[in-house]
């Protein structure tokens, strides 16, 4: 009876290990998912970041532009009045 015993208590942890590692590999492939979202976001991220510099860019750009066009108006108009 006892080697029953003994064998049941072994089967018991076996089982229980099998379980264990199932939940596991499940865990990993759910974590694996979720680093592939989170990447490709992350990628996404950096691409509207990079776009958002090139509008920044370009919008001081274009207010430089704006600002010495209002400058040599006002210059010919200054020149006007002298």
């Amino acid at each position: 009876m006892a080697v029953d015993s003994n064998f049941a208590r072994l089967e018991e942890e076996v089982n229980r290990m099998v379980e264990l590692l199932a939940r596991l590999k499940q865990d990993k492939a759910d974590l694996q998912g979720r680093v592939e979202a989170l990447e490709a976001e992350n990628s996404q991220l950096k691409e509207i970041g990079q776009r958002l510099q090139q509008v920044e860019q370009e919008s001081l750009k274009s207010r430089e532009e704006v600002k010495s066009r209002i400058e040599g108006l006002l210059a010919k108009l200054d020149a006007i009045h002298s």
